[in-house]
């Protein structure tokens, strides 16, 4: 029994963490970066908007313009049922979906 340790002098393991550390907090190193403008995704609404009918709608992302839908206004003839075509160069549109 003279050659047994005192109990202090046992080695005890570390205890494990109950619970994990908090992530570092995420430092965008790019943030002075120009945005490249191929990456922005723009819509404009040429019509339908806040009204049923004359919907038509500019989506552009990655050098492509899409135009969705391209509808008239029930209550109005004429031009006047039209979107507002004359705010946009629609030779620019690559390719016009009818969503209905």
């Amino acid at each position: 029994m003279a050659n047994k340790r005192p109990y202090a002098a046992i080695d005890t393991p570390t205890p494990i963490p109950t619970t994990r550390p908090a992530p570092a907090p995420a430092v965008d190193k790019d943030d002075d970066d120009p945005i490249d403008p191929s990456d922005e995704l723009t819509f404009i609404a040429l019509g339908g908007g806040n009204e049923v009918g004359r919907s038509c709608h500019i989506v552009q992302y990655k050098g492509k313009t899409v135009m969705l839908d391209a509808g008239i206004h029930p209550a109005y003839d004429g031009l006047a049922a039209l979107p507002f075509y004359d705010e946009f160069d629609l030779s620019t549109v690559d390719v016009l979906l009818i969503t209905q």
